[in-house]
């Protein structure tokens, strides 16, 4: 699958836990969720199929009905980055 947008940053962060990166504590699988599907709506993208695997969360993400990216997200760090 090959993606020809560059969507998300290499090492993004979810601004609502901290300036850095990281989180005092594991940011809850539904709240992250919600901060992962935020983040991509300001963009102008939308989120399908969330994936939860221990501290980290899979996304995929979409633009005008087109698979363009996706993501992990830790939910220790709050970190965000592309898994392509």
């Amino acid at each position: 699958m090959a993606f020809h947008e560059h969507v998300t940053p290499y090492g993004d962060y979810c601004r609502e836990y901290s300036n850095y990166g990281t989180c005092k504590e594991s940011i809850p699988p539904q709240e992250a969720m919600r901060a992962i599907d935020r983040y991509y709506r300001e963009k102008g993208y939308w989120i399908s199929t969330f994936t939860h695997r221990g501290r980290f969360i899979e996304a995929d993400v979409f633009k005008n009905d087109r698979q363009v990216d996706k993501v992990i997200f830790d939910r220790k760090t709050g970190r965000l980055r592309s898994a392509y």
